[in-house]
């Protein structure tokens, strides 16, 4: 898992091909209502992102999740939210996979870390993470949920 400021997102470019022109499209994305944005300047499914607003959950009520096929970097444009981070190599999973969602469950576990508006995290296929829970208590966060095939 990485973390920073979005300023400096551009460190990162070399982790999968066209993720610099992902992020770049994601960017041009946080004043759009929320919902799911697909990127045409590759083939379908390579790039999408998702522009979700909400209120953060307590702890108790998420699950680790984790994803095969695609790069996880949720930037965070305001409000923020805690993110559970675990190395999945050492947890139960209790929801298989399921290939056409990217998606498997696993176990509570991992260490918290706030998101702030003004940072990004990056997620890997090893790195499960519990997003949109409490920072210091109930609040509401808007970010962008970029989704990039690997």
């Amino acid at each position: 898992m990485i973390i920073d400021q979005i300023s400096r997102w551009q460190s990162y470019t070399g982790i999968t091909p066209h993720l610099k022109e992902a992020v770049e499209f994601a960017l041009t994305l946080k004043d759009k209502p929320a919902g799911r944005y697909e990127y045409d300047g590759l083939p379908a499914g390579s790039v999408f992102a998702m522009i979700q607003e909400g209120e953060t959950q307590p702890y108790d009520t998420g699950k680790v999740e984790a994803h095969r096929k695609y790069l996880d970097m949720q930037i965070m444009l305001s409000g923020g939210e805690t993110v559970y981070y675990a190395d999945i190599s050492g947890l139960k999973e209790c929801v298989p996979y399921k290939e056409d969602a990217d998606i498997a469950f696993y176990e509570k576990a991992g260490q918290p870390v706030q998101i702030p508006a003004g940072t990004f995290y990056l997620v890997l296929p090893q790195d499960g993470h519990m997003p949109c829970r409490e920072l210091n208590g109930p609040g509401t966060y808007r970010k962008i949920v970029l989704k990039v095939k690997l």
